[in-house]
């Protein structure tokens, strides 16, 4: 995966409905002045993506990573499906919020288009995302070009809520991202590559919005107010759908693990329950579970880092006691060819 495709992964999978409607960034950047945090946010997003990608490509995935925390994997395992789990229903209500004449049929049809991608791998989600990121942020662009304001206030909000957001975002797709990098090739230069394209659309959308002012603020959906038309819904619900596929990917990933009916029936319960979770609609997911999936997020790359210390340092541990071992001659050494001794072909005489 190339420097450009593996950005635009990482970006498809951020880029969703409470970003480009401008709801998650009315939530967590909320404030007078909003450009220095989301400088601070985009550097962390950076650090924090190129760690999870790091981590997949040392230890082959996320199986692998999981596996770091030896007997608390399964706890570690239910955390994050149940946050991807929380991302996917936050996607559901975004498409149902579109059309709201058309709810739920909206959810279930981006449920449909989900589910066809994520049976084909990272690879289908790769190439989803590589055909729809740039005419998302081409939209995002268009709409925001009539000039940004950077001072007036978005919401009651600010503090740290950058610093959850990044962790939020990173946290939403880490197992698909600790996939993904056992493939991508420069995994520093995709995720800062990715962390500008999302610096940049951010800035655009939240600049509109305080432009626009209060009712645009105030609104479920910000940006949807500033760039009206059709056209730009259908934007958001094709950025729905990216991150959609990349939410849903991590609790069917581990749903097969199952066999046979077991595996189909998991995934029609995660199916099922985040469709009806969904039903709180767009702004009750966002503004009361996602700032807590945020600190969450942080606390988990936290502990990756830790584990894969504290495992590297008993690994070093085990290899040095080894080498000591054979040192002191308790353990066999590998036999080469120029170690075997010369072959006597004599026939032996008995001593007297």
């Amino acid at each position: 995966m190339g420097v450009l495709c593996g950005a635009l992964f990482i970006v498809g999978s951020t880029i969703g409905a409470g970003f480009i409607t401008g709801a998650e960034l009315v939530r967590f950047f909320g404030g007078s002045g909003f450009l220095v945090p989301l400088i601070l946010s985009s550097l962390l997003f950076f650090l924090l993506t190129a760690l999870h990608l790091h981590l997949g490509k040392k230890h082959g995935g996320a199986a692998g990573v999981f596996a770091l925390f030896g007997r608390g994997e399964m706890f570690v395992r239910f955390v994050v499906l149940i946050c991807a789990f929380v991302s996917t229903a936050g996607m559901l209500a975004g498409l149902d919020a579109l059309l709201p004449s058309l709810s739920p049929l909206c959810s279930l049809a981006g449920l449909a288009i989900a589910c066809f991608f994520i049976a084909r791998g990272v690879g289908g989600i790769s190439k989803f995302n590589f055909v729809l990121v740039p005419l998302l942020i081409a939209f995002v662009f268009f709409y925001a070009r009539g000039g940004l304001a950077f001072r007036y206030p978005c919401a009651a909000g600010g503090g740290w809520g950058w610093f959850l957001y990044a962790g939020m975002n990173v946290f939403f797709m880490a197992p698909v991202l600790m996939d993904a990098g056992k493939e991508m090739k420069r995994p520093l230069l995709s995720s800062l590559l990715a962390a500008g394209i999302v610096f940049s659309a951010a800035l655009c959308i939240l600049g509109s919005v305080c432009r626009e002012g209060a009712n645009a603020i105030s609104s479920e959906m910000p940006f949807l107010a500033v760039a009206k038309g059709k056209i730009f819904s259908v934007a958001v619900g094709l950025a729905i759908l990216t991150s959609l596929v990349s939410s849903l990917y991590t609790p069917f990933s581990l749903c097969n693990t199952l066999g046979g009916r077991k595996k189909i029936a998991a995934k029609g319960a995660v199916v099922l329950a985040a469709f009806l979770l969904s039903r709180l609609g767009l702004k009750g997911i966002v503004g009361g579970i996602y700032p807590f999936i945020g600190g969450t997020g942080i606390l988990f790359s936290a502990l990756c880092v830790l584990y894969e210390e504290l495992f590297e340092k008993r690994d070093k541990g085990v290899h040095a006691r080894g080498k000591h071992a054979e040192n002191a001659g308790r353990a066999h050494h590998e036999v080469e060819l120029e170690h075997l001794p010369a072959i006597d072909d004599e026939i032996p005489e008995a001593r007297p």
